[in-house]
């Protein structure tokens, strides 16, 4: 019985000590934090430009991810163009390796010859004019 009984008043003891006491925050004889004011609007203004700073980051930072993106995609297609365009000049390559090695009749060759001699020789000039 002695033990509940010293449990009870340990238990009222605590109560009326948290009673009395005041808040460690409000305006009894614990305050701790001042709530007079003392800095708070400079504090305050202090966050404010801390949250548009982060929030400017954060806008900053999205953009740049935006444009790796473009750049990555840009990258990409170039890539495939240059890849795509030694294809195409390998083919090239090869069609002009099979008409060179295609036989060519002589007398077509100085037919064209004399055609093209004409025409420069209409204009008052020879091949052997041409400097």
């Amino acid at each position: 019985m002695r033990s509940k009984q010293k449990i009870y008043f340990l238990l009222a003891a605590c109560l009326a000590f948290c009673v009395c006491g005041g808040c460690a925050t409000g305006r009894g004889a614990g305050a701790v934090v001042s709530d007079l004011g003392d800095g708070t609007a400079e504090y305050r203004a202090i966050q404010g430009e801390l949250r548009e700073g982060e929030a400017e980051l954060a806008i900053t930072g999205q953009r740049i991810e935006d444009q790796s993106r473009e750049i990555r995609s840009g990258l990409q297609s170039l890539e495939q163009s240059i890849s795509g365009s030694q294809g195409a000049e390998q083919e090239i390559g090869n069609i002009i390796q099979r008409v060179r090695a295609r036989p060519v009749d002589k007398d077509l060759v100085k037919e064209w010859r004399n055609r093209r001699l004409e025409g420069k020789s209409g204009n008052g000039e020879t091949e052997g004019d041409k400097s």
